[in-house]
């Protein structure tokens, strides 16, 4: 897996070539399994293929941070990580497991650091 701290600018034009969207977001999440229109891809062989990479925008994640800029920096990842896993919330149910998974691993990563877990705000189901 692969993260890449950006600017707003590059996580827009991103968004723009592969999702259609002419605007910046938070974090963009591309499976290393997925193909776009246009561009062919194919796992490498291997005993631990990728998972595919996490594009987060530091300026949208330090302007939408409600506490610390690192805790929403990890939020943005962990989140990515589980689109990269499979997980979506398009629907209620889905944006609750989401949620749930989101919050249990920040937990668990908190946990080893010695730090309280950090409050994680349920996600709303995507387009709503």
């Amino acid at each position: 897996m692969n993260c890449r701290l950006t600017s707003a600018r590059e996580v827009a034009r991103l968004n723009r070539a592969f999702s259609g969207q002419d605007a910046s977001t938070d974090v963009l999440a591309f499976p290393a399994g997925e193909t776009a229109a246009g561009f062919a891809f194919t796992l490498p062989p291997g005993p631990v293929p990728e998972l595919g990479d996490i594009v987060i925008s530091v300026p949208d994640a330090c302007e939408n941070a409600p506490g610390s800029p690192v805790e929403e920096v990890r939020l943005l990842a962990v989140h990515g990580l589980l689109h990269l896993l499979g997980h979506d919330h398009h629907g209620a149910e889905e944006a609750r497991t989401m949620t749930m998974e989101t919050r249990r691993l920040l937990r668990l990563a908190a946990g080893r650091r010695g730090e309280a877990a950090p409050r994680v705000p349920a996600l709303v189901p995507a387009g709503r």
